[in-house]
Parts: structure tokens; sequence; C-alpha cells
């Protein structure tokens, strides 16, 4: 057994299977953040754009129902670690 966690976790089927997962529910996270970031300065340049308006709010509640779903998207430690490394001590 090694001291650093990410030298055995590819061997690991239990990681493999929650890595896959998660990388997919990350990847569509770091989308919408991108999408909305953009949607975000279309607004300020055309603060009444109805569409814009529309898009942002949809957007922000698209990211508040996955952080609501998955709250270790915001966490500072990354899930894996949180999950497969025994704890200090």
């Amino acid at each position: 057994m090694s001291m650093w966690f990410f030298d055995e976790a590819g061997e690991m089927e239990e990681y493999k299977s929650v890595k896959k997962k998660f990388s997919s529910l990350e990847k569509e996270y770091l989308e919408l953040r991108v999408m909305l970031k953009n949607s975000q300065e279309a607004l300020r340049e055309d603060p009444r754009s109805e569409r814009s308006q529309a898009r942002v709010r949809h957007l922000e509640k698209r990211i508040r129902n996955l952080e609501e779903q998955y709250p270790w998207l915001t966490w500072e430690t990354p899930v894996e670690v949180a999950l497969f490394t025994p704890p200090h001590g």
C-alpha cells in the first residue's frame, strides 16, 4: 500500500466506477458555469434583452439544482479523496 492515494486509485474498481459518474457530472456543471458566464456578459451588454434574462435565470436554476442534488460539486476537497482516503490521525 502506497502513501499516496492516487498511486493506487486506478486499480480500484469502486474508484473507477465513481470517477466515471462524477466526471460526467463535473463536466456538465463546468459547461453550465461557462454558459452562465457568457450569458451574464451578454446581459451586461444588453440589459433589456428578455432572452438574455431568461437564459441567465434558466442556467442559474439548473446550476442551483445540480448543487442541491450533488453538493460535493462545490467542495474544496475532491470527492474521491473524501470517499476513498482514510481520515487523518
